[in-house]
């Protein structure tokens, strides 16, 4: 099994179809796969092998995939690096992989200066100039369990730790995708958000694996999205859910040409009911779907009959995945009522790369211990509550700031939203709600008369923030709620209570 048999078969299959549309240029499947022949060729002559490292710090591009499947030609791994992080991290990431080349956007050239001296670092602009055409096509017949990608996770708790994904774990994930969604080579998919985001690798890899036209972009353009659907005839969006309603929120909304949408999938952090509901009214079926790094980007979705019978539910488990719910010793929970998501099929990541007791303790019992917390309904559909880390203890019950959120969704003069726990002399742990309004007018009275109305008095927020600046957001469009956690107990002056 190696993934690049992929791309191989597709260009014999069909050779003139687009592969990817990036910058307005395509590139067929047939030029795909030559153009990385010609760069395998020219790595392993430049002394990559089977199982080294390569690190790639850049921004969504063509030049991105195609070094991804050169490398895969020669049992190489690809090690996706964070674009945000710091000089301090890249180096950490690419010294904990042990990788052999780091490739780095220009733009990107400072967060490279405290590699180490033993990791060769060269520009993507250069890489044209590493393919070898005179030289014979490498090939290297990996095994299942050979790696293919070490993705490290956001490090929101610490160092981040890299997920060992195989060439069968994203064979599976990326199948169970392509079947899920029905995708086909008539297909065209939208990626705008990064490569290096696990989300959007796995979007790259599905599409592959179904031999559908990946339309790459650059970043996140609003009125761009809407010409994809209107020039290009996108059919599929896949994405967070800031992105969608972004989509919701823009003057083209109502009047866009969106015939060509058949797929509107989101995932990543919970979807508010109103956004289903907005998406759907255009009469494109919006799906959730649940999963994470350590399962090639596969756990569950809702299939599409369902998009209006069980709307809030992140769907069925995917095509050779379990899943089950399970309290703090493991042991499986009823229906309806929440624990941690455990999740197990051949998607699951290897383990983490250099941690054999975090590897242990997260794939105990051969069960990938997720960290989010949910409950099956009597169907066996899936429901995401929150993350293990995010639920906070008030007066000795559990809140889950997620349902506080959805709630306040769409209230006046909010744009952003995030519930937090902060200390409290009583309770000793309070919900706090920070929002950002852009300058529109926020009336806190009230939105704490619709939590007083809508929420048992335990969970109800007692503190309000309006922060001055949009909230902070990782690669993958999550609200990093640790850093607002730590600005509230660093600047408790920023918080009002409320009545």
């Amino acid at each position: 099994m190696n993934l690049a048999g992929i791309g191989r078969f597709w260009a014999r299959w069909q050779p003139h179809q687009t592969a990817i549309r990036f910058a307005e240029h395509d590139t067929s499947w047939l030029a795909l796969d030559q153009r990385t022949d010609a760069l395998a060729a020219g790595l392993q002559a430049d002394g990559v092998s089977r199982g080294d490292r390569l690190a790639l710090l850049a921004g969504n591009s063509l030049t991105w995939c195609e070094l991804t499947i050169a490398a895969w030609k020669l049992g190489a791994v690809i090690v996706p690096v964070n674009t945000r992080f710091t000089a301090t991290e890249v180096a950490y990431v690419v010294s904990d992989a042990g990788a052999r080349l780091l490739v780095a956007d220009r733009a990107l050239w400072n967060a490279t200066l405290d590699v180490s001296s033993t990791c060769r670092v060269c520009a993507t602009d250069e890489v044209d100039a590493m393919r070898r055409p005179d030289l014979p096509a490498p090939w290297c017949p990996t095994d299942d369990h050979d790696p293919a990608f070490i993705c490290y996770t956001s490090g929101t708790t610490g160092d981040p730790k890299g997920a060992v994904l195989t060439h069968r774990s994203f064979d599976v994930g990326s199948q169970a995708w392509g079947q899920a969604l029905a995708l086909g080579p008539s297909d065209r998919v939208i990626l705008p958000f990064p490569l290096a985001f696990t989300g959007g690798l796995a979007v790259f890899l599905f599409t592959y694996w179904a031999g559908s036209t990946l339309l790459l972009e650059p970043a996140v353009d609003n009125d761009r999205l809407f010409d994809l659907f209107e020039q290009q005839r996108a059919t599929a969006l896949l994405s967070v859910p800031v992105i969608i309603q972004q989509l919701v929120d823009h003057p083209r909304w109502a009047t866009a040409d969106l015939s060509s949408w058949r797929i509107a999938c989101s995932g990543g952090a919970p979807v508010p009911v109103s956004l289903l509901q907005a998406v759907q009214a255009r009469g494109i079926p919006m799906l959730q779907t649940f999963s994470l790094t350590e399962a090639s980007a596969a756990a569950a979705v809702l299939p599409n009959a369902d998009a209006l019978h069980k709307v809030g539910s992140a769907g069925l488990p995917m095509l050779h995945t379990r899943i089950r719910i399970a309290d703090e010793h493991d042991r499986d929970l009823p229906a309806g009522e929440v624990g941690e998501i455990l999740v197990a099929g051949p998607q699951v990541m290897a383990g983490y790369w250099n941690q054999p007791e975090a590897s242990h303790a997260t794939l105990r019992g051969g069960w990938l211990h997720t960290g989010d917390l949910g409950y099956l309904d009597d169907d066996g559909y899936l429901y995401v509550v929150d993350r293990v880390k995010d639920m906070l203890i008030s007066g000795g019950l559990n809140v889950y700031p997620a349902e506080i959120e959805r709630l306040l969704t769409g209230f006046p003069g909010i744009v952003e939203v995030a519930v937090v726990g902060v200390p409290d002399a009583k309770w000793g742990e309070t919900p706090a709600v920070v929002v950002f309004t852009g300058g529109a007018a926020f009336d806190p009275v009230a939105m704490a008369e619709r939590c007083r109305t809508s929420l048992a008095d335990f969970k109800r927020p007692r503190y309000v923030s309006v922060a001055e600046q949009p909230l902070p957001r990782g690669m993958s469009g999550k609200i990093l709620k640790r850093q607002i956690r730590q600005q509230m107990l660093d600047e408790p002056g920023r918080l009002t209570r409320l009545r």
